[in-house]
């Protein structure tokens, strides 16, 4: 199967005009979402402070192509990429294509915007363009493998991510088939992520990951445009991606399916809590057991949480879990989050700030958590969830599953009161008007004759 031309062909052939509506609708939410977080990560993030600096530092005298968002500076399109990438994912806050099992946008965003505002003259409809496909071969990639791939030692999103916002620099920069082909092949021989990030409670890896894939997706692309020879099959080669980190349990067919013709990229989940989506189950059912059966906490004798395979990461190493000493850790545990929705009838950023993770009392309902893994529940079952609160009254149980279920569509209006929740710790604090006139500026990215309309406000 020439998997590797048929992605290819997409990102070239594929135009404003054969894209729905509904698609860049979606689209629309996702860049406002990631605007939403990445403003406040930039001081609530794990790492991204830093991150920043190194990008400015790496880029003195150097000619500054596109903005930091929230900085108040430009960096040279690949520092600026990286830069906004570390931001883009650290809140844990960002969408979700369930399917896929990937953050499509998350180093897709960055890196397609930073190039955009490096070549100049990009029109609203080209840069949305770009963005879907790029959303689009993210899922597609992702869709070609039939397991979780953490037992081989690699954390997967950013990694799928990476192709995406690779494909999304070639869009913008116009590549031919075989270039992007070409820039598959730079992409794969740089971005990578180990699985290890799940095992260490000081690590910043999980909060600043996208980085990397997003300043090598725009490197990958340059590379290509100045016709600097790839592989003929990245994907699909004897000893290429799908070897090499899926040991050939694919389902290329599936990863192709409908190409062109139903896209991924028009169905995100949008998270209205801040904390990873495999906790999202654990929040939503506790919050309705304690809701509708008047639970008070301190008559909660024990939490039992039953998970899938692909979600045990969120209740182990149970010693981390229940007592995470940084946010990112926090975000990540199944009795932190579920504790925190009991106790406070929601999850909210300030649940992850310093002060809040010292807290006695949802330290000592998080204490109370106990779980197991039903391992059959596969790729396909990863949000399946069931939750049993054991009471001094009995039992409260709840099973959640997402399976043949369409996502949670998120207004825009929720999504306009997330951007203004986030700009609250901005490293340079927003007017309400400021944040409307973004808002409103996305929702119409398509009527924008240049995007620099759009990033003059970031």
């Amino acid at each position: 199967m020439d998997f590797s031309r048929a992605l290819a062909r997409f990102v070239v052939d594929t135009d404003y005009d054969d894209i729905p509506a509904y698609v860049f609708e979606t689209q629309k939410k996702s860049v406002l979402d990631a605007v939403a977080i990445t403003l406040g990560a930039a001081t609530l993030g794990d790492g991204c402070k830093e991150m920043v600096e190194v990008a400015t530092e790496n880029s003195y005298g150097a000619v500054g192509d596109a903005a930091v968002i929230g900085f108040g500076r430009k960096l040279p399109a690949p520092w600026a990429a990286f830069a906004n990438a570390s931001m883009a994912h650290s809140l844990d806050f960002g969408d979700t294509q369930m399917r896929a099992i990937v953050h499509s946008n998350a180093s897709t965003f960055p890196a397609a915007l930073a190039v955009a505002e490096k070549l100049g003259g990009v029109d609203g409809k080209t840069l949305l363009t770009a963005l879907v496909i790029g959303s689009e071969v993210a899922c597609r990639v992702s869709l070609g493998v039939e397991q979780d791939l953490e037992r081989y030692g690699f954390y997967m999103p950013p990694i799928y991510t990476s192709f995406g916002a690779t494909a999304a620099v070639c869009k913008l920069l116009k590549l031919t088939e075989e270039q992007v082909v070409d820039a598959f092949s730079f992409d794969l021989c740089q971005t990578t992520c180990s699985a290890e990030l799940m095992n260490n409670r000081d690590t910043v890896v999980r909060s600043i990951r996208e980085a990397f894939a997003a300043k090598n997706a725009v490197l990958s692309g340059l590379l290509a445009q100045k016709g600097l020879k790839g592989f003929a099959e990245p994907f699909e080669g004897k000893l290429g991606f799908y070897h090499a980190y899926a040991r050939d349990e694919t389902d290329l067919d599936r990863a192709l399916e409908g190409l062109g013709s139903s896209f991924e990229a028009g169905t995100l989940y949008f998270k209205l809590w801040p904390s990873c989506a495999g906790t999202h189950p654990v929040i939503a059912s506790v919050k309705k057991l304690v809701e509708e059966d008047h639970i008070a906490p301190q008559e909660i004798r024990r939490v039992h949480v039953v998970t899938s395979q692909r979600n045990r990461m969120l209740a182990e190493p149970e010693e981390i879990r229940k007592a995470p000493a940084t946010s990112m850790i926090a975000k990540f545990s199944i009795p932190y989050t579920g504790a925190v929705a009991i106790l406070r009838g929601d999850v909210t950023l300030d649940d992850f700030q310093p002060a809040a993770l010292q807290d006695g009392a949802v330290k000592a309902l998080a204490a109370k958590f106990t779980y197991e893994v039903n391992e059959a529940w596969g790729k396909a079952e990863g949000m399946n969830t069931d939750v049993t609160i054991f009471t001094d009254r009995g039992e409260h149980h709840h099973f959640y599953t997402e399976v043949g279920l369409p996502p949670r569509d998120a207004t825009f209006e929720e999504l306009t009161a997330k951007l203004r929740s986030c700009a609250r710790h901005a490293v340079r604090p927003k007017s309400e008007e400021d944040l409307g006139r973004i808002a409103d500026t996305i929702r119409h990215m398509e009527s924008l004759e240049d995007i620099a309309q759009f990033t003059s406000l970031l």
